[in-house]
């Protein structure tokens, strides 16, 4: 199996935008994150919170965990693969929960 960081191919141009993508996609997760507890803390809305994680964890978490261990471990590629399949479907139920849940 391929991951995604292993498919980067062409000039260094392709491979900067890539992880400049990368990076601003984790970055703007995180604002949402920052939003969603200041929000939060004004509002006391449970499902604020819960949505915020959800949309944390659909996000800006599998990337940096994509990135953590392809680069810095020598975990296989399917077990990197699930466990950020595993976080993002995590997230997801989340998300399905508060918006049932209202």
């Amino acid at each position: 199996m391929v991951l995604p960081l292993q498919t980067v191919t062409g000039g260094a141009g392709v491979v900067v935008v890539f992880f400049i993508s990368l990076l601003i996609s984790v970055v703007l997760s995180f604002v949402i994150g920052l939003k969603g507890i200041r929000s939060y803390r004004e509002s006391h809305d449970r499902g604020i919170v819960l949505l915020t994680v959800g949309i944390v964890l659909l996000s800006g978490v599998p990337a940096g965990i994509n990135v953590a261990l392809t680069t810095l471990t020598a975990v296989p590629g399917w077990t990197v693969e699930t466990t950020v399949n595993l976080i993002r479907l995590f997230g997801l139920v989340i998300i399905l929960v508060t918006i049932y849940d209202q």
